[in-house]
């Protein structure tokens, strides 16, 4: 079921139609908001530059998390592939 949101992103209220529960439009409309207006406080570009940098600093963001994310299934799997050594090391040693 879709669902219907009006949101507000540097004083514009924009109506995002989304799967997703009004709660998580909200939050991620107001990381946009956040985002957009802390850029326009530390500078003088006009809103459309700002909105590039603001989706530059978000995608960033995401790719840093997914990376994150992989290094941490990386991990994993490494960490269970030692347990599964250890484990046929113990197994080898009690016979």
């Amino acid at each position: 079921m879709l669902n219907r949101v009006v949101v507000t992103i540097d004083g514009v209220n924009y109506t995002v139609v989304a799967e997703e529960d009004e709660e998580y439009v909200r939050k991620t409309a107001a990381l946009v908001d956040k985002t957009l207006c802390d850029i326009k406080a530390q500078t003088t570009f006009s809103t459309m530059t700002a909105a590039v940098l603001t989706a530059l600093n978000i995608a960033d963001k995401y790719y840093k998390a997914i990376d994150a994310s992989d290094n941490l299934r990386r991990q994993v799997k490494e960490y269970a592939a030692e347990n599964a050594a250890l484990r046929a090391e113990k197994n080898r040693t009690k016979r």
